[in-house]
């Protein structure tokens, strides 16, 4: 695995040459860190979300010059703060995301943001690198001028990212929990292995101080929660302080039925559904991740009442509106018709309707023909009915 120069140089954002020009008049140096240098190296294409670490040959790390920084780069576009300083700008359809290099020194808490940070503009990159997660995340290319870059690879991580494989970048990989959640996540995602020396530290690292927050945001960037969430509950196993929002017996033949299911596993709501629909209660889900109980009681009653229409079908309400609008079948498909009109007013991308499709095809047209205007002659208690009554004579 080489690193092509060349191509690099053709592919980069000319955003960057004006980000360039405004970190020059600073004397910082950036060098950019982190997925774009890895996935250039794997795809030979450069994303759009740039981690930039900037040092400084003589200069101290300075808080109000590090402001100063900021208004200057305000002029290109908005900037905005995060914590630990860095500075992100979105210009140009790349967002920068610019740091000082620093040290972190842990205390005994649990959770993510369990240390304080030191910064130093002038702190060597082969140590910089070593608060980083995995080594093929600590590779570095710095800027001497736009046309003249190295790449810094003091960890190894080319060699990692030829091998597959995921190695820690430095002795306090174990003190962050969400590293735990990040290396099943790489591992899925790229389908990469762990080093043996990883496998030790993730077998045996604390990790209470996940929380439903980082999951769910660790899950939706592996672009395959559901892989994850399975990958988790295997983990779970060895690790019972891993608290999910699933059981590996409740979940272990249910896979397959669940990814045909789960329609938008970006939302929540969807989750719930699917979970109802393959059987599963979704309260455990509701309560871990702290979703609305009306939402999830809702997805439930929907679930529920859809399955009756997978037995019964349009043609048994064929019939004479008087005698059909008595049926207690009828009321619970009044009932039915009206709460998946009132779900989807309130939530139009909810996607019960795809799951209609799919799973009730008899009643697909259900919600798609326009109900009768001319029911005037019909008494104002049944008028709603009627209509109901009208369209499965159209079935």
């Amino acid at each position: 695995m080489n690193f092509d120069k060349k191509k690099f140089e053709t592919k980069m954002p000319a955003s960057f040459n004006e980000v360039y020009s405004v970190l020059k008049t600073f004397g910082l140096v950036p060098t950019l860190v982190g997925g774009v240098v890895r996935d250039f190296l794997l795809t030979g294409e450069i994303g759009k979300d740039w981690d930039v670490e900037l040092i400084h040959p003589t200069m101290f790390f300075d808080k109000d010059q590090w402001k100063s920084l900021g208004a200057a780069l305000s002029v290109l576009n908005k900037v905005s703060y995060l914590p630990y300083d860095v500075i992100r700008l979105d210009y140009k359809n790349t967002q920068f995301e610019f740091s000082p290099p620093r040290k972190e020194l842990f205390n005994n808490s649990d959770g993510h943001s369990n240390f304080t940070a030191e910064f130093d503009f002038q702190l060597a990159f082969e140590k910089a690198v070593l608060r980083r997660d995995f080594t093929i995340n600590s590779i570095g290319i710095r800027f001497n001028s736009l046309r003249e870059f190295e790449l810094l690879d003091p960890l190894k991580g080319m060699i990692h990212l030829k091998d597959k494989l995921l190695h820690p970048s430095g002795p306090d990989f174990n003190k962050d929990p969400v590293r735990f959640l990040r290396a099943v996540r790489f591992a899925e995602k790229m389908q990469f292995h762990y080093s043996e020396e990883l496998t030790k530290i993730l077998t045996t690292m604390p990790i209470t101080g996940i929380s439903p927050n980082y999951l769910w945001h660790e899950m939706q960037k592996s672009h395959n929660p559901i892989a994850m969430v399975k990958k988790l509950l295997d983990w779970q196993q060895r690790k019972q302080e891993l608290k999910l929002p699933l059981s590996f017996e409740a979940m272990k033949s249910k896979w397959e039925e669940l990814s045909s299911v789960l329609v938008d596993p970006s939302r929540h709501e969807t989750w719930m559904l699917a979970l109802e629909w393959i059987g599963i209660s979704s309260e455990s889900w509701q309560k871990y991740f702290s979703v609305s109980s009306e939402i999830s009681a809702r997805m439930a009653r929907w679930v529920l009442s859809s399955k009756e229409f997978v037995k019964i079908k349009p043609a048994f309400f064929h019939g004479e509106f008087e005698v059909v609008r008595d049926l207690p079948e009828f009321q619970a498909l009044f009932d039915w018709y009206f709460t998946t009109k009132q779900l989807l007013q309130k939530n139009p991308s909810l996607p019960l309707l795809v799951m209609i499709e799919k799973y009730l095809r008899d009643w697909t047209l259900f919600y798609r023909l326009e109900v009768a205007k001319e029911v005037k002659h019909i008494d104002p208690p049944y008028r709603a009915k009627y209509q109901v009554w009208d369209l499965c004579q159209k079935l």
